[in-house]
């Protein structure tokens, strides 16, 4: 079943002769980049067997397997370097997603990154822009009440982040049409952390200090 956060990953390809889909799950994303002539050959990893059998499974159904390769491990072990043109992580923590580019940082330095983190997206950018990455494109997707960062990523320098506050919402996102939903997300998180800081017994001034800065930022736009 393809989401409207899937599509928003899969519109930001084209033209792959191989991408990786590591932590494919049930491949439906690799077999959607086939099918709309969006890549060559996909890669589909997942860490777990059990999701790449039924992977595997799907993959039979659509009669892809010469196009369609399934590999179990983990991150981006499962790659040999220059191997992949494209490389998405999606559907996964902030942190897990920067601990699998940490480990293998040349793999991913080789490629056209596609990441979708679930959460920590501020500390994955501060990540990417101290480590050699540059960020070339950030899109947003809306499921219900949901709203999903997609983050299209290169080896190269990072240049978008004038002030901290960038790094919580990029200025290239201010006029997209979900930027509504992603600043009300942000107001509700910023006011829920520095309302707690306010009620706790071990007040942290420092924290408190931060999150109010960004939410007296958020409160310019």
């Amino acid at each position: 079943m393809i989401t409207p956060r899937l599509e928003c990953i899969i519109n930001h390809i084209s033209n792959s002769k191989i991408c990786a889909d590591i932590g494919t799950d049930h491949s439906y994303v690799p077999i959607k980049l086939i099918e709309d002539n969006r890549a060559k050959k996909v890669i589909a990893s997942d860490l777990n067997e059990g999701p790449l059998n039924i992977a595997k499974e799907n993959i039979k159904k659509y009669n892809m397997q010469n196009k369609i390769e399934t590999r179990l491990g983990a991150g981006l072990s499962v790659l040999n370097k220059n191997e992949a043109d494209t490389i998405i992580i999606a559907g996964m923590g902030g942190e897990i997603i920067e601990e699998i580019i940490k480990k293998d940082i040349d793999k991913a330095k080789s490629a056209r990154l596609i990441l979708q983190p679930m959460n920590s997206q501020y500390e994955l950018r501060k990540f990417l822009a101290s480590n050699g990455f540059k960020v070339i494109n950030e899109d947003l997707a809306i499921e219900g009440f949901k709203v999903y960062n997609i983050i299209e990523v290169t080896k190269g320098r990072e240049s978008v982040y004038e002030k901290e506050f960038d790094y919580q919402i990029p200025k290239s996102l201010y006029n997209h049409k979900y930027f509504k939903n992603l600043y009300d997300k942000k107001m509700r998180e910023f006011l829920k952390i520095t309302q707690g800081l306010k009620n706790s017994e071990n007040f942290d001034e420092v924290k408190y200090d931060k999150y109010n800065y960004f939410l007296e930022e958020l409160k310019k736009i």
